[in-house]
């Protein structure tokens, strides 16, 4: 997006970090998630800018985000959501990396929509790794949601986008805007980052259901997302889970997204042949010898 992004942000006012933990933290939450292209999303920017402010930082309004996420041997969280279970957990690290000194460990668990975040702050050079002191953590987290004992998880999924998060001026509603996304399978040395190109997931998070975002983004016909987990995503487009009917409708969404690149790309090519063509048959064999 580039000089289009940057453009469009320009048109917002600014919230530092401070600001946006003090009046718009939301530990517990409402959340919902919108699919869209590159081109969708620069459009709708447009239209949130006089009441929402982005966040700033240092002058900086994007910013990378680094993620590990935590699952059993047998994929139990992934299951979880695959399978619908009221309630749900995710669990992660995640390493600010425009920020090296900012990372946390977080335990996300969502009941009926409602999501509740757990999470203390730790090293940046143990991001991605259980140490102890997470286990602790994550042992009694565990303890207190399900009465019984933590299972034994390791770092299974990365993913990695850059993100903007804009709040709404009253304080009432933070989005957050995911972009240059990719997945890769932690538990293979060989794996590849698999990169969902064109796509830009933004997800509102609030205590209410009457959200000025939600209803600009359904003004210009995209519907809610039905299940959009990175984690999730990343796990099967890893080729590792059995059974992904939840993700389905979210997977065929993102082909399309991913398509329209693919199908730009084809048509930018077409477009250069036929201008070369074009020239070929008004050139005459002498002037493109002398012409080389």
């Amino acid at each position: 997006m580039g000089t289009a992004l940057v453009k469009r942000l320009s048109g917002f006012s600014a919230i530092d970090l401070t600001e946006l933990n003090a009046t718009a933290s939301y530990l517990k939450r409402i959340d919902r998630k919108f699919l869209l292209t590159e081109a969708q999303f620069l459009e709708i920017l447009k239209d949130l800018s006089s009441d929402f402010r982005a966040l700033e930082i240092d002058g900086k309004r994007v910013f990378n985000y680094d993620n590990v996420y935590m699952d059993t041997d047998d994929y139990l969280f992934y299951k979880q959501h695959q399978e619908e279970v009221p309630g749900r957990t995710k669990v992660r690290t995640r390493h600010y990396t425009d920020a090296w000194d900012l990372a946390f460990f977080e335990y996300k668990q969502k009941e009926n929509w409602v999501t509740k975040k757990f999470r203390y702050q730790f090293p940046a050079e143990e991001h991605g790794v259980m140490t102890k002191g997470k286990k602790r953590f994550f042992d009694g987290v565990w303890q207190s949601l399900y009465g019984t004992k933590a299972p034994a998880i390791s770092a299974a999924m990365k993913t990695a986008y850059n993100r903007l998060t804009l709040v709404n001026k009253d304080g009432s509603e933070r989005l957050t805007i995911d972009f240059n996304i990719s997945v890769r399978d932690l538990r293979n040395d060989i794996a590849n980052d698999i990169t969902l190109d064109n796509l830009v997931i933004i997800e509102s998070k609030s205590l209410s259901e009457n959200c000025k975002s939600v209803q600009t983004i359904e003004a210009h016909g995209i519907a809610r997302a039905n299940s959009c987990s990175k984690y999730s995503l990343g796990v099967v487009y890893s080729g590792l889970a059995e059974k992904w009917s939840k993700f389905q409708e979210t997977m065929n969404r993102i082909q399309e997204i991913r398509m329209e690149v693919a199908q730009e790309k084809r048509k930018s090519t077409q477009q250069q042949a036929e201008r070369l063509s074009h020239w070929f048959k008004k050139t005459s064999l002498k002037k493109v010898t002398q012409a080389a």
